[in-house]
């Protein structure tokens, strides 16, 4: 009596076809994650300058010539961190202002080098408004 032991040349060729196509899913899932949470680090290094903005509009000294400088920040290429070349904070009216994220080492050619806009809106006597733009594909923008 022969007894069958292990598996046949077919069931291993199957489970190795089915790993090929998970791995084949799951690759380009994880780089777009990773990507996204490389992005994300904008939203946090430009956190001062967002608040510095709306500040400045509280107080009711944003103006079209607000700068890094008037706002008293740092100079805009001395905010930077692992992926963020530079944050650039200016006022473009009374009620209005923008924050630019230049990305870097993030070895994407639809990130690096790209920029990162949150424009912020005001209106008296209400909440500013903020809304995000940029260079950088619009699948790894950070959402507001």
């Amino acid at each position: 009596m022969n007894l069958q032991k292990g598996f046949t040349l077919i069931e291993l060729m199957i489970v190795v076809a089915i790993i090929g196509i998970l791995a084949a899913v799951a690759i380009p899932a994880y780089t777009t994650y990773t990507l996204k949470a490389k992005v994300s680090e904008a939203a946090a290094v430009s956190a001062p300058s967002q608040q510095a903005l709306a500040l400045a509009f509280n107080e009711g000294s944003l103006s079209s010539t607000t700068t890094n400088a008037t706002l008293g920040l740092p100079a805009a290429t001395a905010i930077t961190s692992r992926y963020v070349t530079s944050v650039t904070t200016a006022g473009t009216s009374a009620t209005a202002g923008t924050v630019t994220v230049v990305m870097q080492g993030t070895n994407s050619a639809d990130i690096d080098t790209k920029t990162i806009i949150y424009t912020m809106g005001c209106v008296a006597g209400a909440q500013c408004t903020w809304t995000v733009g940029g260079t950088v594909t619009g699948t790894y923008l950070p959402k507001f």
